[in-house]
C-alpha cells in the first residue's frame, strides 16, 4: 500500500476553506510566481533618411520637445484619451527607447498615437507609452541603433544663449550612441521643464521654446553643472554605468 496526500480542494463545498486551501494548503510545485510585469517605456523614432541625415544635436533637441509636447498636449491630461497611460509611465524611471526610421517605415509610423516635432532639421516622434511588450508592431520594426550620424566636436567656452531658453548638456566622460544621447536629453528636459516655475514655463513657451543641446568638455561640463538645475543619473541598463551624471538641464534667465 502507498501512502500520501492528494490535494484536491475542488470538492471542498465552502468557497471560503476551498481559498484558504488554494492559498496556503498547496504543496510549493502547486503555486505559480506571478510574472514579472513588462517595464513600461515611452518610445521615439527619428527621422534618419539617407540622402539628408539630421545632426546628433538636433535629433537631441527634437527628442527632448517631442517628449515634452507629448506631456503637454491636451489628450495627456486629465479625462484626454492618454492621460492613464502617460500617468502610469511617467514614474521615477521613465524609461525611453529611440529608434530610427526612415521613408515609409516612418509614414507608417505617424498613424501610431504621438507627437511629432521638427526642429533644426530633425524630426523625432514621441509615442504614447506602453509596456514594452505592447508597443505597437509600427514601432517594433523600426530600429533601436543602425545608422551613425555627424561625430560631435566637443566644446570648450558656452555660446551665448537667449534668455528663457532650455539648456541641455551631455556628459563628456563616456561615449554614447546618438539614439542614447537623444534619450538622455530627453530625460533631461522633461524633468526640467516638469519642476520648473510655472513662470519660467510661460516664459519658455512665450519664446517659442528654445532649447539647446551641448557638448561641452570636461572643464564646461564642471562648470555647467554648477548652474543646472537638473541632473540625469542614468538606470545603466545600457552603454553606461548605472548612476552616470549624463546629462544636465536649466533654463536660461
Amino acid at each position: 500500500m502507498v501512502l500520501g496526500w492528494r490535494f484536491s480542494p475542488l470538492r471542498v463545498a465552502n468557497p471560503a476553506v476551498k481559498d484558504f486551501m488554494l492559498t496556503f494548503m498547496a504543496p510549493s510545485w502547486c503555486m505559480e510566481e506571478p510574472e514579472p510585469a513588462s517595464p513600461w517605456a515611452l518610445q521615439l523614432a527619428a527621422r534618419v533618411e539617407k540622402l539628408s541625415p539630421p545632426s546628433t544635436a538636433a535629433v537631441c533637441a527634437a527628442a527632448a520637445l517631442a517628449t515634452i509636447a507629448l506631456l503637454d498636449d491636451e489628450r495627456s491630461q486629465p479625462n484626454g484619451i492618454w492621460h492613464t497611460p502617460v500617468q502610469t509611465w511617467n514614474g521615477e524611471r521613465i524609461r525611453k527607447i529611440v529608434r530610427r526610421a526612415r521613408a515609409s517605415a516612418w509614414e507608417r509610423a505617424q498613424s501610431v498615437g504621438g507627437v511629432t516635432v521638427l526642429h533644426d532639421g530633425a524630426e523625432v516622434r514621441a509615442f504614447v507609452p506602453s509596456p514594452m511588450d505592447q508597443a505597437p508592431r509600427e514601432v517594433t520594426k523600426l530600429q533601436i541603433q543602425s545608422t551613425s550620424l555627424d561625430e560631435v566636436q566637443p566644446i570648450s567656452a558656452l555660446p551665448h544663449l537667449a534668455p528663457s531658453t532650455l539648456v541641455i548638456a551631455i556628459t563628456p566622460h563616456f561615449t554614447m550612441s546618438w539614439g542614447k544621447q537623444a534619450a538622455q536629453s530627453a530625460h533631461a528636459g522633461q524633468r526640467a521643464w516638469m519642476f520648473a516655475d510655472p513662470m519660467v514655463q510661460a516664459a519658455w513657451d512665450h519664446a517659442d521654446r528654445p532649447l539647446v543641446v551641448l557638448h561641452p568638455d570636461a572643464a564646461l561640463w564642471d562648470d555647467l553643472d554648477d548652474v543646472a538645475t537638473t541632473r540625469i543619473h542614468d538606470g545603466g541598463f545600457t552603454e553606461i554605468p548605472p548612476g552616470t551624471n549624463s546629462s544636465i538641464a536649466w533654463f536660461t534667465i
